[in-house]
């Protein structure tokens, strides 16, 4: 009988504590690189010399973001193909956006936001940087030595 009570109390007490964890508030933290890019993570830095913000996790939606998928750095001809590829269909890129800011389904601030990605995209897509590139701009040289319209890797 006591053997039962205290098997039933270590169930109670193991629910309880898992009840507990669910509840327990996690940590985002959020800081600016020496680059002026802002992150976001449930990590604080790993360098110290960056202040990192807890932040309010009140009112704020945590998504799952995928990562990027981890590729082969691109050969030279690939690397070729991709930067024709964008130069070709970087005119549609820039009319696509145009188009947008015209239909109204984007404002003067989302416009000029866009169309700096895209001057910034041009500036990386190079050779110069296509054999170093990170992975997420590894992947988008990969879709776009594939894809002559390169709209479809954007």
């Amino acid at each position: 009988m006591i053997t039962r009570c205290l098997a039933g109390s270590r169930t109670l007490l193991l629910l309880a504590l898992s009840l507990a964890a669910l509840h327990c508030p996690a940590k985002i933290y959020k800081w600016v690189d020496k680059d002026g890019n802002t992150h976001y993570s449930d990590k604080p830095p790993k360098d110290k010399r960056i202040k990192a913000k807890p932040q309010n996790l009140n009112n704020m939606n945590i998504i799952q973001m995928p990562r990027p998928v981890k590729t082969k750095p691109l050969s030279s001809n690939q690397c070729k193909m991709a930067i024709g590829h964008f130069s070709s269909s970087y005119s549609g890129h820039k009319k696509a956006i145009e188009k947008e800011l015209a239909q109204g389904s984007i404002d003067d601030m989302q416009f000029a936001d866009k169309l700096t990605e895209l001057e910034n995209l041009k500036k990386q897509v190079t050779l110069k940087n296509c054999h170093k590139a990170d992975p997420k701009l590894n992947t988008l040289l990969h879709c776009m030595a594939k894809n002559p319209n390169t709209q479809v890797c954007s």
